[in-house]
């Protein structure tokens, strides 16, 4: 068993994990959920006006949401930052260390993906594990 864990694609894998379970922890930490469930609701709600005002031929009513809509989408774009900026901090410290370490790694597929063979270096393979894990740990955790 610990054999098993010892391969190095086994070990990338559970490296990789790590680092998307912990961001998004970052992300579950850092964004308020509820101002960001304002923030879209609000959102939503100039839509609507907005496509009401061009209906009716109200041009400067739709303009003045417009200008409310940019105002709005600029605090979602502060909340969404704040996790972006985690993320590049967590991962421009992780990566260097990767790849020295796991440069020679080619994981076999049991299948082929188009584009990219049926092989995979440390990088794709990190890739495929966070999509999949931090899809599941957010699903789980309902982090948008």
């Amino acid at each position: 068993m610990i054999e098993f864990l010892l391969k190095p694609h086994i070990i990338l894998l559970i490296i990789s994990s790590a680092l998307t379970v912990f961001i998004v922890f970052l992300n579950r930490i850092l964004v308020n959920k509820k101002v960001v469930q304002e923030i879209k609701a609000r959102m939503a709600e100039i839509r609507e006006n907005i496509t009401r005002a061009q209906r009716e031929g109200d041009m400067e009513s739709a303009n003045k949401l417009l200008s409310e809509m940019l105002k709005v989408n600029s605090e979602y774009m502060k909340q969404s930052l704040k996790v972006l900026v985690a993320s590049i901090i967590v991962i421009s410290l992780a990566f260097p260390l990767l790849g020295s370490s796991f440069s020679g790694l080619a994981v076999s597929m049991p299948f082929e993906l188009p584009f990219i063979g049926s092989k995979l270096n440390w990088i794709g393979w990190y890739v495929l594990v966070s999509f999949a894990i931090g899809w599941v740990v957010r699903k789980i955790l309902e982090v948008e």
